[in-house]
């Protein structure tokens, strides 16, 4: 096959799977003007009400085998890319960078006495952010190193850090590589983005495509286990593009791949300059609905001809057995999770809650003795159960037996004329023992989700959905 038989092969077959998309969204499945909102967590993240540590933690239950996984923010970067909802300082800003992991280190201690312990036994570990690497190699040293005393990683399974390529080239780039190494850090999760140039700095990114190649092979010449990220549906993405970053991705030495839609509307505590983006001086849009959905379905037949398959929902392995362990216990186990640093969120078996987005706020906070949590809600029964479905259906599956031991309930007793309704129209499948979703349910898994978020989280107003059976809030009471 031609290269130009292979690409209108690739594009035939995404118009198809589009025609699908366009009739779920005339029946009321996806909003009108084809904009979501990622289902990750739920309640939503940005929908917590102000509260406190005292009030977020009252009566809480620390878990009886003393497991949690982990979570750490850094929230410094080179500089704020365009699509990015999270707020954080961008330049060298060292002292600020000292005096934050001073105070992250107390907040952990802060924590420890709070739980009555004196290690956390992580499951898994996320460093997140932000760019942890962007710190200064021997800041970052010093930080592992203090976390290593604060927790005991003899059963972690997992420990990950996220990056931006630059991050881990060049002279610093190696001294950071080696520092992991020598700390236990076993994942890279490099946010490649794309390897298309001019996309690159659309994006506003501070690498380019042979820097992102350069530190996908560094972290696998040290023996990371490394996962790459990639955007699509961004402005000066096209169809054709798209194909060749995704060909070219495929090619590099990588056993993980992720792909995201550009969020446009915040899902962060700041709104990314993208949702105001008209084109710049190119002219480079925002691509339609179409051409995004279509970039995804290319992607996926690029990834599956070239033995990648989905392991967790967006995320493509050539082995089944590799996914992040922290996505997994949080999202499909539901297992307690707790988070540091600002805007650090922790997720536990009846509650959520997430730290102050402002730095003098954090810091104030932790001057006084205090947790820095100032948002969060216990959830209620319904709620739990609704999560109990929306999480684990996302990624993987419902599988009924740990819903009812999660629950108290059978799944098989709420929700049933929802439930019923996207069986019939094909977006869930359900043995007896597990339910999940079909292959378009699954391309279509954020607004499938959704349809179990109660109507005060529906991500956008009734009206915004066409009137049809797959209306999101059809069908919404638990008993039903």
């Amino acid at each position: 096959m031609t290269s130009i038989e292979r690409k209108n092969q690739l594009i035939q077959h995404a118009e198809e799977v589009f025609a699908k998309v366009k009739e779920y969204q005339d029946m009321g499945l996806i909003c009108r003007d084809g904009d979501f909102v990622p289902s990750v967590h739920y309640p939503p993240i940005t929908r917590y009400p102000d509260s406190n540590a005292d009030e977020c933690l009252k009566d809480f239950e620390y878990p009886a085998d003393g497991f949690m996984d982990v979570y750490v923010h850094i929230p410094f970067c080179i500089r704020h890319c365009l699509f990015c909802h999270y707020p954080g300082k961008t330049g060298e800003c060292k002292e600020e960078k000292e005096k934050y992991v001073s105070y992250l280190i107390r907040e952990i201690d802060l924590y420890l006495k709070r739980f009555n312990i004196e290690k956390l036994k992580p499951r898994s570990i996320l460093l997140g952010g932000g760019t942890p690497t962007y710190l200064p190699p021997e800041l970052f040293d010093h930080l592992l190193e203090e976390l290593g005393k604060r927790m005991d990683l003899s059963c972690c399974k997992q420990y990950n850090v996220d990056h931006d390529p630059n991050s881990i080239i060049g002279e610093e780039g190696e001294q950071r590589l080696k520092i992991m190494k020598k700390h236990g850090i076993t994942r890279l999760t490099i946010g490649i983005q794309s390897l298309d140039d001019d996309v690159l700095r659309v994006m506003n990114r501070s690498h380019n495509a042979e820097q992102a190649e350069e530190a996908v092979r560094k972290a696998v010449e040290y023996g990371f286990d490394v996962n790459i990220e990639f955007i699509y549906g961004h402005p000066g993405e096209t169809i054709d593009n798209w194909i060749e970053v995704m060909d070219r991705a495929v090619r590099l030495p990588v056993g993980e791949i992720q792909i995201y839609r550009l969020k446009v509307q915040a899902y962060g505590d700041k709104q990314g300059k993208i949702n105001t983006y008209e084109g710049g001086r190119r002219g480079t849009a925002i691509p339609d609905f179409k051409t995004t959905m279509m970039m995804k379905q290319i992607a996926i037949d690029i990834l599956n001809e070239n033995g990648y398959n989905e392991t967790l929902r967006r995320v493509y392995a050539k082995d089944k057995r590799v996914f992040s362990h922290y996505a997994y216990n949080q999202c499909c186990n539901m297992y307690d999770q707790v988070g540091f640093g600002l805007t650090g969120f922790s997720s536990y078996h009846d509650r959520f809650d997430i730290n102050s987005q402002y730095f003098d706020e954090y810091y104030s906070k932790i001057d006084n003795g205090e947790l820095p949590i100032t948002r969060g809600c216990r959830r209620s029964r319904e709620e739990q159960i609704r999560q109990a479905i929306i999480l684990p259906l996302k990624n993987r599956s419902v599988i009924k037996a740990d819903f009812l031991r999660k629950t108290g309930v059978n799944f098989d007793d709420v929700f049933r004329k929802k439930t019923e309704t996207l069986k019939k129209y094909g977006l869930i499948e359900d043995n007896g023992k597990v339910v999940k979703l079909t292959e378009i349910g699954g391309f279509l898994a954020d607004e499938v989700c959704e349809q179990y978020n109660s109507n005060m989280y529906k991500p956008f107003p009734r009206e915004n959905f066409a009137d049809g059976p797959l209306n999101p809030y059809l069908d919404n009471e638990l008993s039903e």
